[in-house]
């Protein structure tokens, strides 16, 4: 296989942005506060709005985008947000590439951590967390679109 090239996206990366994110939230909705139907109906200038407002990295096989990540921007840390590789690719490193590259962004911004969220029992996204030194917090919260559902934080020091 192939290295995976991790970049930070730009404007004129919207529709592979657009891509990835709509093959995030048709292969595991259940992990996104995001739903599909809503962001279809997303035109270019959204896109472009998310690109503006979070950082958000692709990773690319081959020229093609297979892994995401973000960050915003919270208070004095920063949120890790949209997560996901496709399955093609999930153990191949493609997911901590995207990851990291968000931990690089925010200790740039001297962010005193990056916390993520993500549903009780996704056994691979907390392995992903694990793996990268995140530790838990503690803190729980209702999935925003079945509240009998938790979600749980972790969270990476940074300072």
């Amino acid at each position: 296989m192939s290295e995976i090239e991790v970049r930070r996206a730009t404007g004129d990366d919207w529709s592979e942005l657009r891509a990835v994110r709509v093959a995030a939230l048709t292969d595991t909705p259940w992990a996104f506060a995001a739903v599909l139907d809503d962001e279809l109906a997303f035109d270019e200038a959204r896109w472009r709005s998310w690109i503006g407002r979070d950082a958000l990295f692709l990773g690319r096989l081959d020229g093609e985008p297979v892994a995401i990540a973000g960050g915003t921007p919270d208070c004095d840390d920063v949120e890790l947000i949209a997560v996901w590789a496709r399955p093609s690719v999930r153990g191949t490193g493609a997911g901590a590439a995207v990851v990291r590259a968000v931990i690089d962004w925010a200790r740039g911004r001297r962010a005193g951590r990056v916390t993520a969220w993500a549903l009780d029992g996704n056994d691979r996204a907390f392995g992903l967390y694990r793996r990268l030194g995140f530790v838990p917090t503690g803190r729980d919260d209702a999935h925003p679109h079945d509240p009998a559902l938790r979600e749980l934080e972790v969270a990476l020091p940074l300072a």
